[in-house]
């Protein structure tokens, strides 16, 4: 945030600047419901062709390239083993809900069906 709030990297800066300028002028031009509905349809324009993409690639039986996994730093947590398991649990559940709503919301599972 600090970065962005700074201008110690210009792209993400300018990019953050005029999209925050862009919803505050529809949000006052245009109600918060509406804004939010063509918000929402602007990610699953860019999420459909993504989509897409990939179904293709998966036809053509070419992979794209995986990303890596970022390395997880090495340290200990204040909490016991068996409270991190608890709240890791309890955190997963949640996890898993939201990106399960998040998923028929915004993502392409069916193609027919989003177009």
């Amino acid at each position: 945030v600090w970065e962005l709030l700074y201008w110690r990297a210009p792209g993400r800066s300018a990019l953050a600047l005029v999209g925050t300028l862009g919803t505050l002028g529809c949000l006052a031009r245009f109600s918060a419901v509406s804004v939010g509905a063509y918000g929402a349809l602007a990610v699953l324009g860019v999420t459909l062709p993504l989509r897409l993409h990939r179904a293709a690639l998966r036809a053509l039986h070419r992979h794209p390239p995986e990303q890596p996994c970022p390395a997880q730093p090495d340290g200990t947590v204040g909490l016991s083993p068996e409270e991190q398991q608890r709240w890791a649990r309890r955190l997963a559940r949640h996890l898993v809900a939201a990106t399960r709503t998040l998923a028929r919301l915004f993502l392409v599972h069916s193609l027919p069906e989003s177009l």
